[in-house]
């Protein structure tokens, strides 16, 4: 089993066990999934990384591209952490999507934008900002997530 399969096994374990039944794991051609039932979060193991998302936004991650650790470090920052979803909307046309984690010290970390290349650009531009609170207390997890991060 490769690292980043481990891993995903190791965050699953977690996961159930803090969350229960908010957590569904399917798997479909060699892909397994986890999911948060409520979340935009969700969390994939492929044949070659991680890959960590929130809505359509997401990011690769994998020892091959050397930044496993910072998909790991990400997942925990998603749940223990507000998000706001910024959407620009055009007429009824959501034409493009922000999400940043919102740190204590109120700095957004942008972790992806996702856009449309046709959209109404005549009308006039309406933003709507969300706020998805903070799934887990970060004291709670603190523990297993450093064991996660630092088991080879």
């Amino acid at each position: 089993m490769e690292r980043h399969h481990r891993k995903f096994n190791e965050i699953k374990e977690l996961l159930q066990q803090q969350l229960g039944d908010k957590i569904t794991v399917s798997e479909e051609h060699g892909n397994e999934t986890l999911e948060l039932t409520g979340s935009s979060f969700w969390l994939m193991a492929d044949h070659s990384e991680l890959t960590v998302g929130y809505g359509l936004n997401h990011t690769h991650f994998s020892d091959q591209y050397n930044n496993l650790e910072d998909g790991i470090a990400q997942v925990f920052d998603l749940l223990t952490h507000p998000i706001r979803t910024t959407e620009y909307i055009k007429g009824n046309t959501v034409f493009k999507t922000t999400v940043e984690i919102v740190f204590p010290n109120s700095q957004g970390v942008n972790i992806g934008t996702t856009s449309l290349l046709f959209y109404p650009f005549w009308k006039k531009t309406k933003i709507q900002i969300s706020i998805s609170e903070k799934v887990m207390e970060k004291k709670e997890i603190e523990e297993e997530v450093n064991r996660i991060l630092n088991k080879k």
